[in-house]
């Protein structure tokens, strides 16, 4: 076995040693409902507890275990900005809009701090800092402009030189940071479990192992066609997000699933943890292929996010090895340390780089979120919800051009290429910039 790897290595999430995957469907399949939810994930649970609430009959359907995907393998970072900045996003769609994204994104994290206490469901969430860290010194000089923008949205930030930033994170990797003391973190899968049993209490029906194979238009409504049997619903909602099959395949065309990786370490005592991220900030940085660090809940591990492949397949051992020499690379001080866990889960991109809410054919759907998904899958799935039910509030999602990349047919063969552009240009800027 690899050096990388403890004795008791595990290739799946480390969430799962505290809430394990459900089991098989125990209920049957009903007949008829008010709406069929299709992906049990945040974006789907938080669109049927919404729907609910309303007094809907609210259907679940999951192709594999509840949670299977994103929302239970996640680094489970929170905050309230896109991953795109303002200039970019206004030469994409104009000042005007852009703003409107921005604004939006930020109330739904105001919205996801209030959802989550009022509904009773304990995930470890903490507010407790975002560091995103220069990897060059221009990277630098633009981390000072984008905390002078965030400052126009309200959003609290503050410009860390490279010694003042060795009070967060000892490392000597980096230029200075940017830090976002209202950002913080989730235990993902326990806040998925928060959803199911929100969700479950509000009478809405979960069906796991039960994969859509097919949906038609049936006068008004639907018939939604399972491997399980056939359920009839006057409204469809997909949140299948980077999990879309062929089943929906406009909605495959235009979502691009990304590999994301992560692992865990053996547990370390806290005091070793805290000499080297004397905060309970988390760490991410500004390579094109950006890592991630944060303690775990129990502040008794580090946990590691990032592209550790350069192909689409598994290989646990390979994500270990990658991902334990990034966090040395970052903590060089690190004590001997294996990784326990490894796993991966798909992150949705959009050609736009940006969420989308709508209908199509009829179908309701929410996805893309681009890899702010905690947040704005929770948010997205409630304004879906509220958008089927008849409401038509203005959201800055709903109804944007939804692209398919040209010749992509829902197989992104292409990621590998780019991840390794993206390796080459990360090393190409650390010689000429540093």
């Amino acid at each position: 076995m690899s050096d990388a790897l403890s004795a008791d290595f595990k290739p799946e999430p480390y969430w799962w040693e505290d809430v394990p995957r459900r089991g098989a469907a125990e209920h049957p399949l009903p007949d008829e409902t008010d709406v069929v939810v299709v992906g049990s994930g945040y974006a789907g649970l938080s669109c049927a507890i919404e729907l609910a609430r309303q007094g809907r009959s609210v259907t679940v359907l999951e192709a594999r275990s509840l949670g299977f995907g994103a929302s239970s393998r996640s680094v489970g970072m929170i905050g309230g900005r896109l991953r795109q900045s303002f200039p970019v996003l206004s030469r994409r769609f104009g000042p005007a809009k852009a703003r409107e994204l921005l604004e939006e994104t930020s109330g739904a994290y105001s919205w996801f701090l209030n959802f989550v206490p009022d509904e009773g469901i304990e995930c470890d969430l903490r507010q407790s800092g975002r560091l995103i860290c220069a990897w060059t010194e221009k990277d630098l000089a633009g981390i000072r402009r984008q905390s002078e923008t965030l400052a126009t949205f309200d959003i609290r930030s503050q410009v860390l030189e490279k010694d003042q930033l060795q009070s967060h994170v000892r490392t000597p990797l980096y230029h200075g940071a940017l830090l976002l003391p209202d950002d913080g973190g989730v235990h993902p899968a326990r806040y998925h479990e928060g959803l199911l049993a929100s969700a479950t209490r509000r009478g809405v029906a979960l069906m796991a192992h039960t994969p859509v194979v097919g949906v038609d238009r049936a006068g008004p409504g639907f018939v939604v066609r399972t491997a399980r049997g056939h359920i009839k619903a006057a409204t469809v909602v997909l949140a299948t997000n980077a999990y879309t099959d062929t089943a929906f395949s406009w909605f495959r065309r235009r979502v691009i699933p990304v590999g994301s990786h992560m692992v865990a370490t053996e547990p370390l005592e806290v005091s070793a943890i805290d000499a080297l991220l004397p905060t309970e900030s988390l760490v991410n940085d500004t390579r094109s292929l950006a890592y991630a660090i944060r303690k775990s809940p129990d502040g008794r591990r580090l946990l590691v996010g990032g592209r550790a492949l350069s192909r689409n397949n598994f290989d646990a051992r390979h994500i270990a090895t990658r991902l334990m020499a990034v966090l040395r690379q970052v903590l060089p001080d690190l004590p001997p340390l294996k990784a326990s866990h490894a796993w991966e889960g798909n992150v949705a991109f959009t050609m736009d780089r940006v969420p989308h809410i709508g209908v199509h054919d009829g179908v309701h759907y929410v996805t893309g979120c681009n890899g702010s998904g905690v947040v704005m899958a929770s948010y997205l799935g409630m304004r879906i919800a509220r958008l089927a039910n008849g409401d038509d509030a203005p959201c800055a999602f709903n109804g944007n051009a939804f692209k398919a990349p040209p010749f992509y047919r829902g197989n992104a063969w292409f990621m590998p290429v780019i991840a390794t552009a993206m390796g080459i240009d990360d090393r190409l800027r650390a010689l000429l910039n540093r």
